[in-house]
């Protein structure tokens, strides 16, 4: 008898599962919500990494292509690499959402976010850097001091394109 892909698709996803029984849970390597290779502008940016700098209630999240970010953040990696920061102020009413906005002077507002993708030539330094213009951000705090952005959505000025994940799991390196 001949079963369509589909079926065929879930009865061996079923007999895995049913043969796994007492197995450690399977934790994916790729984020659970998305992407980890984006094109920004032209920009190709593999998130490898992340890293939240925390400053009181203020805090500023990093992804890079680099195997460590808070490695990458503290001292200038020997190589072209790409960083996306973000720096983010809590809502006054305790929410845990910001409004992406157009970067500024001084540390955003409270409930707004903002920041910047750039490729850094460690020799130049940066030779693209592009803008955040708007989007949204939303993050669990974690137990073991660790931050869940639970969804981020950015935009950047000048282009469509945008970087788009959710449940990514990373680190406080401070």
């Amino acid at each position: 008898m001949h079963f369509p892909l589909p079926i065929r698709a879930a009865a061996l996803a079923l007999s895995l599962a049913a043969g796994a029984c007492g197995d450690p849970a399977y934790t994916p390597v790729v984020p659970v919500g998305g992407p980890v290779d984006f094109t920004i502008d032209g920009l190709s940016f593999h998130v490898s990494s992340g890293g939240i700098y925390k400053n009181g209630q203020q805090f500023t999240l990093y992804f890079t292509n680099q195997p460590n970010t808070c490695m990458a953040v503290a001292a200038v990696p020997q190589q072209i690499f790409i960083i996306f920061s973000l720096e983010i102020s809590p809502a006054a009413d305790g929410s845990l959402t910001a409004e992406v906005v157009p970067p500024r002077l001084t540390f955003p507002p409270n409930g707004q976010a903002a920041g910047t993708l750039v490729q850094t030539n460690p020799i130049q330094g940066p030779t693209t850097t592009l803008d955040t213009a708007s989007g949204s951000v939303a993050w669990q705090a974690n137990a073991d001091g660790s931050v869940t952005i639970t969804r981020l959505d950015v935009s950047f000025a000048g282009t469509a394109d945008r970087l788009k994940f959710v449940l990514l799991t990373v680190p406080v390196c401070n």
